[in-house]
């Protein structure tokens, strides 16, 4: 059951992979603290907290960009140690990723005065996006909850430079296409439904695929799915200077728009700080701050209310 301040107002969650040059895919200079303190200054425009998932070496070279978004109160959570595919580790990569996580934790805590309480894993643990090792070890260090498991979403096969028309997901009203499709939501997510280890059975992944897909307990742990398309899959790949076409601006607006404007539901958005900084996207950000702020939903990050969050999981 939803607690009643959720069922009445809903709840968005505001999410980065900060991974700076650890996660960027260019070998290219970023000035990490610049584009944090443009991030940390939309967030406050709007009153806004959100929860950072950190790569663990980061926390250790930047103390003081870590202090600064703490300070501000955002929630601080774990983004692997390094910004590796944890999905490949064998099992003496994985005891020392365990190892490695205490120590970028107790740095955290150092920091802040708090260990970390959530976790997401660079490229979300792909192909299966969930392995047990990985999760024994953070509830072993005190975890409560992760955030890896992908969903697929339809508004992501009009993205334009899929297609050639480059205007084919607008509705006439500003609007994207497929945005609410629930009807392809089952052949995008087959390995999910059929695969994936949730829910007991593929009939009960595919109603909580079809439904509000709620958080669930996995390894005494709660799984908070994504949901909607992260920011580099609406824009691709950009470097953190360059200058995103406004057509594809405007598509990605209007996909994150209608994720954020779920009154009564729980949802959440996706940036990389080295995407959403640069060139022109940072209004990105705003725009889904401001749709979310006009349809009265609440923005709030999950420290502190452990009870709600175990409330809403399945």
């Amino acid at each position: 059951m939803m607690s009643t301040e959720l069922a009445s107002q809903g709840r968005l969650l505001v999410c980065f992979d900060f991974e700076g040059s650890h996660g960027m895919p260019h070998d290219l200079p970023y000035d990490l603290s610049k584009g944090t303190d443009r991030i940390l200054s939309e967030l406050a425009n709007y009153d806004a907290k959100a929860i950072f998932f950190i790569v663990g070496r980061m926390i250790e070279e930047n103390p003081d960009i870590v202090q600064a978004i703490a300070a501000a109160g955002h929630e601080i959570g774990l983004h692997g140690y390094e910004h590796h595919h944890l999905s490949l580790y064998d099992a003496e990569a994985v005891a020392l990723f365990g190892v490695n996580l205490s120590r970028a934790g107790a740095a955290l805590e150092n920091i802040t005065g708090y260990l970390p309480r959530c976790f997401r894993a660079p490229y979300m643990l792909v192909p299966h996006f969930y392995r047990s090792e990985i999760y024994a070890i953070l509830k072993s260090q005190g975890y409560w909850w992760v955030s890896n498991r992908e969903v697929r979403y339809p508004a992501e096969l009009l993205r334009p430079g899929l297609i050639p028309l480059r205007h084919a997901w607008r509705r006439s009203d500003g609007t994207a296409r497929l945005a609410n499709n629930r009807f392809l939501l089952a052949p995008l997510n087959v390995e999910l439904l059929v695969k994936d280890t949730f829910g007991g059975s593929s009939v009960e992944r595919l109603r909580w695929l079809l439904s509000k897909r709620s958080p669930f307990i996995r390894d005494g742990l709660v799984e908070v799915p994504m949901y909607a398309p992260i920011d580099c899959d609406l824009l691709g790949l950009p470097t953190p200077d360059s200058y995103t076409p406004e057509h594809v601006l405007a598509y990605a607006r209007a996909v994150l728009a209608s994720a954020v404007a779920r009154p009564g539901e729980l949802t959440s958005v996706t940036f990389h700080d080295w995407i959403v900084s640069g060139g022109n996207r940072l209004g990105l950000l705003g725009n889904c701050l401001a749709a979310a702020r006009e349809c009265g939903m609440s923005i709030a990050t999950i420290t502190d209310n452990r009870g709600w969050l175990a409330a809403v999981a399945n």
